[in-house]
């Protein structure tokens, strides 16, 4: 199932690519798309626990320095990316849409029964 979904993730992505080609040391859309759902969940565990804000902070750090080391990515990179799409709205909204439909698809299937076989 979770193949079927990044397949259906991707060819969203490849049918709206723009003409533009990114910078060398972008994240493609695709890599965006992983960073940024991997992020918004860290945010979401972070935020459900109830600790103080300096405590909050050093475990959210740390959850996305492990983002990080796992997608061979550094937070040098990732900032740099984010920028960009930023400054380009159109961009950003097209991987923020995808961002957010794939945890609405996580969270479904979080809360429907799991199917009997």
């Amino acid at each position: 199932m979770k193949n079927v979904f990044l397949l259906a993730v991707f060819l969203v992505l490849f049918s709206c690519k723009s003409e533009e080609e990114l910078p060398e040391d972008i994240l493609s859309e695709e890599k965006m798309v992983e960073v940024l759902i991997d992020i918004r969940i860290a945010e979401g565990k972070v935020g459900t626990l109830n600790v103080g804000r300096d405590s909050s902070r050093v475990l959210y750090d740390e959850l996305e320095r492990q983002i990080f080391e796992r997608l061979g990515l550094d937070s040098a990179t990732y900032s740099k990316s984010y920028q960009y799409y930023v400054a380009k709205p159109q961009l950003y909204l097209r991987v923020n849409d995808i961002v957010l439909d794939s945890l609405k698809v996580r969270q479904q299937r979080l809360d429907s029964p799991a199917e009997e076989n």
